[in-house]
């Protein structure tokens, strides 16, 4: 998952790159850009969403095997303890906790696009004080 991050990272370094030449195209593209960048960030979402319901359902399983395979009667919270350290839990905490990195590279990359008409209508102003 940190590989899509990355990849975020130099696709949205790509598209916040402005110069006169494209000042242009990079306005009229703007919208456009918004919504893949939102439909990214509404991905995220429904895979961290997933994560969890799968973390759910993972450990309620395994807190059911814990208590079936004891030699000894064990209480709820020890067998929810118990599950919580098996590699499987572990495993999608991490990715949990990844998809929570790349939610929140998203919800930033979206407030930057939401103020870069700014961005656009200041260097178009600074290149009409330019020309006086």
């Amino acid at each position: 998952m940190m590989e899509l991050l990355r990849k975020y990272i130099n696709d949205i370094g790509q598209d916040l790159v402005l110069d006169d030449f494209n000042l242009k195209e990079a306005q009229m593209r703007l919208p456009a850009r918004k919504h893949f960048w939102v439909a990214r960030l509404m991905e995220a979402k429904i895979k961290r969403n997933s994560l969890i319901r799968d973390k759910k359902t993972i450990k309620k399983e395994l807190v059911k095997k814990v208590v079936v395979d004891s030699p000894v009667r064990i209480s709820q919270s020890a067998a929810e303890s118990a599950a919580e350290k098996h590699e499987s839990i572990n495993s999608l905490n991490i990715n949990i906790a990844e998809q929570d990195a790349i939610i929140e590279y998203l919800e930033k990359v979206e407030k930057i696009l939401g103020n870069m008409h700014w961005e656009i209508k200041n260097i178009i102003e600074i290149n009409k004080m330019e020309q006086l």
